[in-house]
């Protein structure tokens, strides 16, 4: 491979980044906002109006509620005139509450724009996941259905570590950066044990922890590599594997073995899942936008 760490400093990176997250040493810090809306979620008794003191706070956040209640999905579009209306009206207070968490949470990850890890394609691929997976959500059976607003936290939050090791290691990034892209037909976890001898799911899972964000989100981005994990809050992680599963084939005729599995094993139906991936492709233009606005 062109692009590859010297095997010295892969070592020394490796020993250095499990010491960084293991005793949280100079980890981004999560944004005032995100902090707020975790002891929110925490509280006992609250209103929506609550919810929107502290949204509203963040223009960008603001911006990307109202356009996610405008979603062609919900079938209100223009009618949503308010930040309160889109709460209210459209995505009820869980799903907004956890949305604004991933959207406020991501803001302090600053790393290069462009390859297919950079920003924009991470971002595009978590709220992708994210709507597939509480699209998925509810289509499970009652007695096996998640909180649909954590479903979509967990689906954005999912690869978040990526974002962290471009922070915290912006050169050594790039290289891994443009090794998946010459690479591309080698899934990115696989190249990145061979490049920095780390994944973003142990990465990413961990600064959720640090984090204190919900700990079906933290089991997500941790397992999600991982169908046969079946551990506490599992059905986050079976949720975002099979939506990166649907994603990463969205265009072709029939569904892979590994997303039959899934979609069997989670007792869906075919045709519901159809249904999701449809809505999905529908979306496109407003993903486009969300993205702009969420890496500016």
């Amino acid at each position: 491979m062109s692009h590859i760490i010297d095997p010295t400093r892969k070592q020394i990176l490796g020993t250095e980044l499990r010491n960084r997250l293991e005793n949280g040493i100079d980890l981004p810090v999560l944004p005032e906002i995100a902090r707020e809306l975790i002891l929110l979620r925490n509280r006992p008794a609250t209103e929506v109006a609550d919810l929107v003191a502290i949204i509203a706070k963040d223009p960008v956040v603001s911006a990307q509620i109202m356009r996610h209640g405008r979603m062609p999905i919900y079938g209100y579009g223009e009618r949503v005139e308010s930040l309160d209306e889109a709460i209210q009206l459209v995505l009820g207070y869980d799903k907004a509450l956890h949305l604004a968490m991933g959207l406020s949470a991501g803001k302090n990850l600053q790393v290069e724009m462009d390859g297919p890890l950079g920003a924009k394609a991470t971002w595009m691929h978590g709220l992708k996941c994210a709507v597939v997976s509480q699209s998925l959500a509810k289509e499970l059976p009652a007695e096996n259905r998640p909180g649909l607003g954590l479903a979509y936290l967990a689906g954005l939050m999912h690869d978040i570590g990526f974002l962290l090791f471009g922070v915290l290691y912006p050169q050594e990034f790039s290289t891994l950066n443009k090794t998946v892209e010459q690479y591309n037909q080698i899934e990115a976890r696989e190249l990145e044990f061979h490049v920095v001898g780390i994944t973003h799911d142990m990465v990413g899972s961990t600064l959720l922890r640090n984090w204190n964000l919900p700990a079906e989100v933290v089991v997500a981005a941790a397992e999600h590599h991982f169908p046969d994990y079946d551990g506490l809050h599992a059905i986050f992680a079976k949720l975002v594997y099979l939506a990166n599963q649907l994603i990463h084939m969205s265009d072709e005729a029939t569904y892979s073995d590994k997303a039959l599995t899934m979609i069997d094993r989670l007792g869906l139906d075919e045709v519901a899942v159809q249904r999701v991936m449809a809505s999905l492709n529908e979306m496109s233009s407003d993903f486009d936008v969300m993205v702009e606005e969420m890496v500016a």
